[in-house]
């Protein structure tokens, strides 16, 4: 839908600036960005009402939110307003078992079966590694067969489905094609290697993602479990018809699509994705985006570990990731090269993703920008 200009001054009414470093800077980023939505996009603002943009330029970060809660509340976003974050939680169970790899407590190469009692373990399944999952080539399917029995309630497809009945698909699962030769990319993955480090470490992964990169980048409101405090603070959420939409709950699938953050925080992290958090894991989070391996998307987006990257031919390629649940939407995107970013979170399931490729393209000089 293309903006009038009656829609883009009312936008700009009801559009607040975010506060951080450097004011006549980040007016100047809102009087662009403006532009963009109002031009070069095709946001719907009527069911995608409020989002919030956060803007890395090396030790410079921005936030600017736009449009309202829609919830008859008045209220507005801020930086530490909470959305859940989908399927970019999986760039989190990547870093974390990076940390967990480097600090020699597990292997890529480990077998699968091998975390698991013998009654759990799939002998079709032997050559299965923890690689394997991170990079999407077990040939294992975006969401288990079976699924949707559990699936009681429409628009929570997570609520009834336990990490006991995803171990019995694993153990039962017949294979389709040979692991590790073809990349399809899989929740089932993601959930799986949840279930994994929780059997090998004997603790929550909520807990373990906290001790080794939570605690560690500070990011106090990121979290997967449900509580009735954190219920509270979450940010109500819109679906396509932009009708409300109940949070996801999630008795598996956590470490795949089940995280909660804000965008000030996801900043933290991709900042120690590009080496610049100042913390230890400035020297642990960058191998999770260097190519490990094609996709079948395209031939210019290929895979790190959980990041997508799109290589841009003679200009810095681009690390990216998405997520989407039934009312919230989260974009994140970097360019290590030139330390900028973008992280985008939205109250409906819509999203904004072409808004967050046109801020990053804009913020590198229409990709002219040197290292």
């Amino acid at each position: 839908m293309f903006v009038t200009r009656l829609q883009f001054l009312l936008f700009c009414v009801i559009s607040t600036l975010g506060t951080m470093v450097g004011t006549a800077q980040s007016l100047e980023l809102r009087k662009e960005i403006n532009k963009l939505i109002a031009y070069e996009t095709q946001i719907d603002l009527k069911n995608n009402p409020g989002f919030m943009v956060g803007i890395i330029d090396n030790d410079s970060t921005f936030f600017l939110r736009y449009g309202a809660r829609a919830d008859n509340s008045g209220g507005i976003y801020d930086e530490q307003s909470v959305f859940e974050i989908g399927g970019l939680s999986k760039v989190f169970t990547a870093g974390l078992i990076e940390v967990l790899v480097e600090s020699k407590q597990l292997s890529y190469a480990d077998k699968v079966n091998t975390y698991l009692p013998s009654e759990q373990q799939n002998p079709r399944m032997e050559e299965l590694t923890i690689m394997d999952l991170v990079l999407h080539t077990s040939g294992l399917p975006k969401r288990p067969s079976m699924f949707g029995k559990k699936e009681k309630e429409r628009n929570n497809p997570y609520k009834y489905y336990t990490k006991e009945d995803l171990i019995q698909f694993y153990a039962h699962y017949v294979p389709k094609e040979s692991i590790g030769d073809q990349f399809r990319y899989s929740h089932t993955n993601y959930a799986l290697l949840e279930v994994l480090l929780e059997a090998k470490f004997k603790i929550s992964y909520e807990n373990l993602l906290q001790e080794y990169l939570l605690d560690i980048l500070k990011m106090d409101d990121t979290y997967v479990e449900e509580t009735e405090h954190r219920n509270a603070r979450l940010s109500k959420g819109y679906n396509r018809a932009g009708i409300d939409a109940s949070p996801w709950v999630f008795k598996s699938f956590g470490g795949s699509e089940g995280i909660k953050s804000n965008v000030e925080e996801l900043t933290y992290f991709v900042r120690a994705s590009m080496g610049i958090s100042n913390t230890f894991l400035d020297h642990i989070l960058p191998n999770t985006h260097k190519i490990q391996a094609t996709t079948n998307y395209n031939k210019d987006i290929h895979l790190g570990k959980a990041w997508h990257v799109i290589d841009q031919k003679s200009k810095f390629a681009i690390r990216m990731h998405t997520g989407t649940t039934g009312g919230h939407k989260s974009f994140v995107a970097f360019v290590d090269e030139t330390k900028t970013g973008v992280v985008i979170l939205s109250n409906s399931s819509l999203g904004t993703e072409d808004l967050g490729m046109l801020i990053l393209r804009m913020i590198n000089h229409n990709w002219k920008r040197k290292a």
